[in-house]
This record gives structure tokens, sequence and C-alpha cells, in this order.
């Protein structure tokens, strides 16, 4: 069983959001896969997202409410899945990587505009967030791509647990 975390709060405070279907929450198995430090961010761009999906007269009860797959860090900064419902068209995806490389990912964002421009700011502010603690941070490029403060990344070059 997994202790429980301040992002438990998300599936409560947002069970249709945070909904995964066959089970209570998407976080059942896997959780928020990055640091408690971002909590704020999320939360916030969680009642966002509720509150454009209304504005959008999206139905709560139907497919078309979002539905969120992940919410982890990569490179240094947040990510924030959000499953879309068939038929798609390629404006609900984001492309992440390199595409000239042939090194990209397509990702779902959301059906509504508003919708993706909420995540794509909730990201970018992401890399001034510490991830460990939610203080001011600055994106670090190390062996391991992060968003630290300081505290946080003097604590994390001496090997201990990072965050307040």
């Amino acid at each position: 069983m997994k202790k429980p975390s301040k992002y438990d709060r998300l599936s409560q405070d947002f069970p249709r959001l945070y909904r995964l279907e066959g089970r209570e929450t998407c976080f059942t198995d896997w959780g928020v896969e990055c640091g408690a430090g971002w909590f704020d961010l999320i939360y916030k761009l969680s009642a966002d997202i509720e509150a454009a999906a209304r504005e959008a007269g999206l139905d709560p009860n139907s497919d078309a409410w979002p539905r969120v797959a992940q919410v982890k860090e990569k490179f240094g900064t947040l990510r924030f899945y959000l499953d879309v419902a068939a038929p798609w068209d390629p404006s609900e995806f984001a492309v992440e990587g390199n595409p000239d490389a042939g090194m990209f990912a397509l990702r779902p964002v959301a059906k509504a505009p508003r919708i993706r421009e909420l995540i794509r700011e909730a990201e970018a502010r992401s890399a001034d967030i510490c991830e460990g603690c939610g203080a001011p941070g600055k994106l670090r490029k190390n062996y391991w791509i992060h968003t630290y403060c300081d505290l946080c990344e003097a604590r994390y070059k001496r090997g201990q647990k990072t965050g307040i």
C-alpha cells in the first residue's frame, strides 16, 4: 500500500479530472511522479482546467471532460498529460523532442484551446519553482536535469533528501 501524500488531495478535490476507468483515481498505482514542491502549481492548474472545461461547456459526466493520464517531471520541468477521447485531431497533441532527428513523441494535451494554454503555462512556470520545496528555483543541468532552489540543490549534491 502506498503512503498517502499531499497529492492525494488532487483526486479528492477533483475526482472527475483524476478519474481512471475501472478505478477510483489515476493515482492508484503510480501517484504523481514529481516532488512536493510543485503541489501548489499542480493544484491551481487542476482548478483552472476544471473551470475552463465548464466555461467551454464540457459535460463533467462525458468522455469530453478532461482526464489526467499522468503528472510527472521530465527534463526538469512539469509534464501534465491528459487523455484525449477519440476521435482526435492533431491540434490536441504537442510535439515533444526533436522531430528533425527522428526523436520525438506526441503527447495529448486537451480538446479545449484554453486548457492547452493553461497546461503550457504551468509547465513553463515549473522551471522557476523548486520541485523539492516550492521556493523559487532554477533549471539545473547536471547528470540529471532538475529545477531546485540553492538549498535543495546543495542537499541533492550531498545525497540528502530534497525539500524542507
